[in-house]
């Protein structure tokens, strides 16, 4: 294998990571690595088996790869033969075709390739000092209770050059650049404070020791709780802009009423005494969006309703927010609403799992 994939991993570590005040750290390793990696590429040297893996192994690859790809290897699989494709010389033709025929990976590493200089800059300059951490709570507070209005201690941000997303884990946040510019366009700060907000939101007591009946319908809840309040901090920004209100719309209100529909078919079938809905029906009716889809649709209609603040207040609580939910489609002349028996049948988990606050 050729000697320059290697040399790197060993010196990166120590050398890309920053103390930023007394509570954060920013890291630029993995970021820093694809360059080191692409650098190579663009000398038509080959991305073998074992550079890649050793690529993937650096901590802020390793939490995103795994949230965002999970255990899709042969996706991973083609993303990774994206990057090679888009910057080996050699593939100049086979690039050129795939981005004609708007093959998402391949326009997505070519984005990467064409920003390379602007995300080096960016990524240096919030080492040094990342200007969005009072934005980022700043915002993220505005969809939370005031319980949750404190600080993540020992908070680890990280940055990759793959994919097109943030998230959140129990390792720290992990953005990509991609997601960073785009959401930057909108209003800095509201992709950090959406990660920011997974951080901080808790979730009630109430719901630690559960039926296993219960779980995929409540799991569902949850995820739309979930995303649907932090998505108040990133996608409600984006809907007043008009840099892609569009997409936002088309993939997370337009197709909202008939994913609830089918919820609602669910939950009657379980008030009739039938079988538990599988997590996967779940997964798959929300287009593996974890809670986005209806989320963010059920948390603006309960908004537009004027009920923001009974939104915070059950911020931890994915009964209470369906509840709220339906009492806000009920002043909606448009919003899809639960049927009655559904309804009946969430007041009695709602009981079920009552517990005092």
């Amino acid at each position: 294998m050729p000697a320059r994939f290697t040399r790197y991993f060993l010196l990166l570590t120590a050398l890309l990571t920053a103390s930023v005040g007394h509570a954060q750290t920013v890291n630029i390793e993995a970021a820093t690595a694809y360059w080191h990696l692409t650098d190579a590429l663009r000398r038509d040297e080959p991305l073998t088996r074992k550079a890649w893996q050793e690529f993937l192994a650096i901590p802020a690859n390793k939490v995103y790869t795994s949230a965002v790809w999970g255990s899709d290897t042969a996706s991973l699989g083609r993303y990774r033969r994206a990057i090679e494709v888009v910057y080996r010389p050699r593939y100049d033709s086979l690039r050129q075709a795939k981005l004609k025929a708007n093959v998402w990976y391949y326009v997505l590493v070519d984005d990467y390739k064409q920003h390379e200089r602007e995300d080096k800059s960016y990524v240096a300059a919030m080492q040094k000092n990342p200007d969005y951490l009072e934005k980022m709570y700043a915002y993220a507070y505005e969809a939370l209770p005031t319980r949750n209005h404190t600080k993540v201690a020992n908070l680890k941000l990280s940055y990759v050059a793959i994919g097109n997303d943030g998230t959140s884990q129990a390792e720290g946040i992990v953005f990509s650049l991609r997601s960073v510019r785009d959401n930057n366009a909108i209003k800095p700060g509201i992709l950090e404070a959406h990660e920011m907000h997974h951080q901080l939101r808790t979730t009630s007591h109430n719901y630690d020791k559960t039926d296993p009946a219960d779980d995929n319908l409540l799991g569902a809840l949850y995820n739309a709780l979930n995303e649907g309040t932090a998505d108040l901090t990133d996608k409600a920004p984006t809907l007043a802009s008009a840099t892609d209100s569009a997409y936002t719309r088309s993939w997370l209100l337009t197709p909202a009423p008939g994913v609830i529909h089918k919820i609602d078919s669910t939950i009657r079938v379980q008030a009739a005494g039938g079988p538990a809905t599988p997590a996967k029906f779940y997964r798959q009716l929300t287009n593996g969006t974890n809670g986005h889809l209806p989320g963010f649709y059920m948390a603006s209609v309960i908004v537009q309703a004027g009920y923001r603040q009974q939104l915070l207040d059950h911020a931890d609580d994915p009964l209470a927010f369906a509840m709220l939910y339906q009492k806000a489609a009920k002043k909606s002349k448009s919003a899809a609403r639960f049927s009655p028996t559904s309804e009946r049948y969430l007041q009695q988990l709602a009981h079920k799992y009552a517990k005092p606050r």
